[in-house]
């Protein structure tokens, strides 16, 4: 499960980084990394607005929105998963 919540934030995070210019070799790991980092009890939506901030990125979305398309994410990874297993 935790696997495939960093790969959401993976995948959220490396498309900001591309949107703002950025190509991560690393396909966003450093930056989920730094994500998680800056969450702490802040939350994730604090945490990719503080990103963004950092980085100078110019925001298309609000944190919030970020944070929703991780958990759109994983709850079409949860979806998918189930209907494998049945």
């Amino acid at each position: 499960m935790e696997e495939r919540w960093n790969e959401a934030v993976e995948a959220v995070v490396y498309e900001l980084a591309r949107h703002n210019g950025e190509s991560p070799l690393d396909r966003g790991a450093a930056l989920r990394r730094r994500v998680t980092e800056l969450a702490g009890d802040l939350g994730l939506a604090c945490a990719f607005d503080q990103l963004a901030a950092e980085r100078r990125w110019h925001r298309e979305e609000r944190g919030e929105e970020s944070e929703s398309r991780v958990r759109a994410r994983m709850y079409r990874a949860a979806f998918t998963a189930t209907l494998m297993a049945a």
